[in-house]
């Protein structure tokens, strides 16, 4: 079974007035972090990015030289329609060589190879065909979706994401607590956050 990874970064950031993807932690910019993440636990990574792929395509570069045949970054002509849109773009590319494909965004920074892999294992392991995150009572991203999934995926448009689909099928989800999940980056005010977590 061949699980791809699809990893979100188009959004503009206008609430922060500076490209998210390229927010420092740990000593890696967060787009760079979660490339990585992926690429330790799935066979396939693609990166969609958007508004300011001019600063941040060049900062992947290194990634994708050493990964270069399973890496991809591919522009969404039309990121400003929403996530969705950038959903469809990414599910479209990857579709037709890949068994699942688990979704992941670039600004959730405790996003890490463990609770990755335990979605990987619950998805083997079950006869579940969705793997969501759960935090804040609710279901999120990182959300890992079987194929039967993609012709859904594909038809989002807009700012739903892939949360959108989870309530009609709410019988075929497993869920894995992550609470860090509820801890995202879009406010000079959660970076500060983020800088007083890392030096606790």
């Amino acid at each position: 079974m061949k699980i791809s990874s699809l990893i979100l970064a188009a959004g503009s950031s206008s609430r922060l007035g500076s490209p998210k993807q390229l927010v420092e932690y740990q000593g890696e910019i967060l787009v760079s972090k979660i490339t990585r993440v992926a690429l330790a636990v799935t066979e396939e990574v693609l990166v969609v990015l958007g508004a300011n792929e001019k600063l941040i395509q060049p900062e992947l570069n290194n990634l994708l030289q050493e990964n270069i045949s399973r890496l991809q970054i591919k522009t969404n002509p039309e990121w400003h329609k929403g996530m969705g849109n950038s959903i469809s773009f990414g599910v479209q590319a990857l579709a037709e060589k890949s068994d699942a494909i688990l979704i992941l965004l670039c600004d959730q920074p405790f996003v890490k190879q463990g609770i990755v892999q335990k979605m990987l294992q619950l998805f083997a392991n079950q006869h579940h065909s969705i793997v969501a995150c759960k935090y804040a009572n609710q279901l999120g991203v990182p959300i890992l979706f079987d194929k039967k999934y993609f012709p859904r995926l594909i038809q989002l448009d807009g700012d739903s994401g892939a949360k959108a689909i989870l309530k009609d099928y709410t019988d075929e989800i497993i869920s894995i607590d992550f609470p860090e999940g509820i801890y995202d980056i879009d406010t000079q005010e959660d970076i500060n956050k983020l800088k007083m977590h890392s030096n606790a």
